[in-house]
């Protein structure tokens, strides 16, 4: 059972890695038996279609963003704190190969995923988004943030900057990641 286990976290991984570098559209189950050295049947056993493998990406990646909020509010961490955090993990994009974040890569392919996948695409963006507007908000009650315009508004203009600067760092250079997080963070107060 374990080694079933083990797979089926393998294939999401190699899955999810793939879809980060090439989209949703530019990889195909033989990509990833190719990768992980296993025969198609094997991913087919655990995602029967790609679209089922498509949403286990996504409701893991809700998962575990939703993980790391609870994470930051129990440890207490400052809003400001919360915010580079934040930052910190688009960065990681930029880090490691200059993939694209998952809401990037999904939002980039949206028209041409499957129902399933957009509904699920949604929820992620909106938990996501969610979140980055209370952060917004509770910090600017706090007196830790100080921005002008809704904390709506303000979340948008965060998020989609720093997921335009990772898919600019593609064809520019890592430093206008930096560059674009330090101006968000100017723009935020801080």
């Amino acid at each position: 059972m374990r080694l079933q286990i083990d797979t089926k976290k393998q294939i999401l991984d190699t899955a999810e890695n793939l879809l980060l570098d090439r989209g949703y559209n530019g990889f195909s189950y033989r990509d990833i038996s190719r990768a992980l050295n296993i025969k198609n049947a094997s991913i087919h056993y655990h995602f029967p279609q790609k679209t089922d493998l498509g949403v286990a990406i996504i409701q893991r990646a809700t998962k575990r963003f939703e993980k790391w909020a609870r994470l930051m509010e129990s440890e207490g961490i400052r809003y400001s704190d919360q915010l580079t955090n934040y930052c910190q993990i688009f960065k990681k994009f930029v880090d490691h190969g200059q993939q694209i974040c998952l809401g990037g890569a999904l939002e980039t392919d949206f028209k041409t995923l499957p129902q399933e996948m957009q509904e699920e695409t949604r929820l992620f963006i909106s938990t996501m988004h969610r979140w980055l507007e209370n952060l917004l908000s509770e910090g600017r009650k706090k007196g830790e943030f100080k921005f002008t315009g809704l904390p709506k508004d303000h979340a948008f203009l965060v998020s989609c900057s720093l997921q335009g600067a990772i898919q600019n760092v593609r064809v520019t250079e890592p430093s206008c990641f930096e560059s674009t997080m330090k101006r968000v963070m100017s723009l935020t107060g801080l």
